[in-house]
């Protein structure tokens, strides 16, 4: 290809040969020419040079959000393509929004400075595909950890690690593809593993891609006939075997590729069952990017490229990979994760987080052990365990844990109830650890809260212990001058505070508190400061229809900001329950 760019970006790769008819993506079921891609790119890249970026890592950066895969292509090559720095984000809530004060491109908003490159560039650009002159030594993205830990951190990537990976899992699994194979995705692409495999991969090795994302399982159905690699999650994974005797997708799977968390292993045997493919589980992280990868039973082996060794005194994976930063290559990466490697260092075994680690009381105590001590009890069938401040007792650690029970265990807290079964599994527990280690709040639950990398996050788990708030998943958001729209589907879980006592022998959900949820969501979703714009007043408050634990009401709301009020309506199975209007002062 002649343009300068484009050479620079697939340098040694496949793209770099690829003819204008190439077919880079499907959308809609629509081939997409290469030629096609790089028209937008060219349009793109005009908008974007009158924008007036901000200042990302010390150069000139926008912050992307854009969840169509076709349109994040087209928007992360044209600002590339200007040298500028891409900050990727997994939201566009109000929140993320404040921490990230830059320039926002990408799906439509109110507040972002481009959302589409058709009305900002002229729609007759001299030398449309054409983007000679840029440099990609300035270009880079800028990642956010899932936060499994802690606070998600900023974790910078440059084109080189991006290219690197791609080459990688070439190597590695090219000979189970055909030059056809399209690569469709259950899982979001600003995740480092999203877009190693989903983004880079395909693109550089001029392999077709599918813009449409796979929500559920009975997506794949709406897949045209052909060879198709899966980029996707224990999660999805999870569900496809809930929904895998319902399905009959007219397509041929060539390999699925799994990562975020542990695959189980009956999620990974029911899976190949129905992919009649392999299911590669792949290990690695935001920092090193995929580091190692097996199938089945079979043990972790290291991608091609990289080498590992085990810290002397901890036992820590030292990782060597092409895939880290230029300061890393000779140190290596020293992962968190404690291992075993056979003599040959091919074989890898994971044995458990070291940053997994907490103190209480002068004890370093492992979450990762209580948890398997839990797992090892007859009543239990999965745990994970979170540190909690003690509001009461200055901040002070304690344990947490959100507890999956057998039907053993069902049984035996149907009988004992829940404070004498919380008594039951401390005493079992004791006979093994310290009572210091010994969790003191607990939460049973039917499936543990993950994301859609199927990780259970520390703010996930820790929302468990919130008693005042029930889990809420928004369904739909959406935003344009006039007003602000969110619908969020609650579940109320029977040990909300708000049930105890409210009524003896039949709990319901006060009115005042499905109000305190309205303003808590508002808050939340429309950045609503509750100090500076309190609630005056309620108008048109109905209350038609009780809320019991274990419903799963929806929560639609309505915020007008020149009118200053926030509409609400609970519904169940479409069937009111509550609405009302808020009025808030005028800040």
């Amino acid at each position: 290809m002649p343009e300068a760019f484009f050479r620079d970006f697939a340098q040694h790769c496949p793209l770099a040969d690829a003819g204008d008819r190439h077919v880079v993506a499907y959308r809609a079921g629509a081939p997409i020419s290469y030629a096609a891609f790089r028209r937008d790119i060219a349009l793109a890249r005009q908008a974007l040079a009158g924008l007036k970026t901000g200042t990302l890592a010390g150069r000139p950066g926008i912050a992307l959000f854009e969840p169509d895969a076709y349109a994040f292509d087209v928007w992360l090559l044209a600002a590339w393509s200007l040298g500028k720095m891409v900050a990727l984000t997994g939201d566009d809530l109000p929140a993320t929004r404040s921490a990230l004060a830059i320039p926002w491109v990408g799906r439509q908003h109110p507040a972002n400075a481009l959302s589409t490159w058709h009305t900002q560039a002229s729609s007759s650009v001299s030398g449309a595909s054409d983007v000679s002159g840029a440099d990609c030594s300035s270009s880079g993205l800028l990642l956010f950890t899932s936060g499994s830990t802690g606070k998600p951190t900023p974790i910078e990537k440059s084109l080189r690690q991006m290219r690197a990976e791609s080459q990688m899992l070439e190597a590695a699994f090219a000979k189970t593809l055909t030059p056809d194979t399209r690569f469709v995705r259950s899982v979001p692409q600003p995740h480092m593993y999203g877009l190693a495999f989903f983004v880079f991969w395909p693109l550089l090795f001029a392999r077709p891609w599918v813009a449409e994302k796979l929500r559920y399982p009975e997506d794949s159905e709406r897949l045209p006939a052909a060879d198709y690699l899966l980029v996707t999650s224990p999660t999805f994974l999870r569900a496809l075997a809930d929904a895998a005797p319902k399905l009959a997708p007219d397509v041929r799977w060539k390999m699925a590729t799994s990562s975020g968390s542990p695959l189980a292993a009956e999620v990974a045997a029911s899976g190949m069952a129905f992919l009649h493919a392999p299911l590669i589980e792949i290990y690695g992280s935001t920092e090193t990017g995929a580091t190692a990868h097996r199938c089945g039973a079979a043990p972790w082996q290291p991608l091609p490229g990289v080498r590992l060794s085990l810290e002397a005194n901890t036992s820590r994976l030292l990782i060597h990979s092409p895939t880290l930063p230029e300061a890393e290559q000779a140190s290596g990466f020293l992962s968190g994760d404690i291992a075993r490697l056979d003599k040959q260092g091919g074989n890898l075994e994971l044995l458990g987080r070291a940053d997994r680690l907490v103190k209480i009381g002068e004890k370093r105590i492992s979450l990762t052990q209580v948890e398997q001590n839990l797992v090892c009890l007859p009543e239990i069938g999965n745990a994970r365990i979170v540190p909690l401040a003690h509001e009461q007792e200055g901040g002070r650690l304690l344990l947490g844990a959100a507890v999956i029970l057998t039907p053993e265990g069902e049984a035996r807290k149907k009988t004992l109830g829940k404070a004498r079964f919380d008594r039951f599994l401390r005493a079992a527990l004791r006979k093994q650890m310290e009572a210091i280690a010994l969790p003191r709040r607990w939460r049973y639950v039917t499936e543990l809260p993950v994301n859609d990398m199927g990780k259970a996050t520390h703010s996930d788990l820790a929302r468990l212990f919130a008693p005042s708030l029930p889990h809420a998943l928004c369904l739909t958001q959406e935003e344009n001058e006039a007003m602000s729209k969110v619908r969020l589907q609650l579940r109320c879980m029977p040990d909300l505070v708000w049930f105890d006592g409210h009524f003896p022998n039949l709990p319901v959900l006060p009115g005042v508190v499905q109000i305190d949820w309205v303003a808590h969501f508002a808050h939340l979703h429309f950045g609503l400061d509750p100090q500076s714009a309190p609630i005056t007043r309620m108008t048109g408050l109905k209350f038609q229809r009780l809320i019991r634990p274990n419903d799963t009401p929806c929560l639609d709301l309505i915020w007008r900001p020149e009118k200053r009020e926030i509409e609400f309506a609970y519904t169940l199975k479409e069937a009111p329950c509550s609405r009302g209007t808020l009025i808030l002062r005028k800040s």
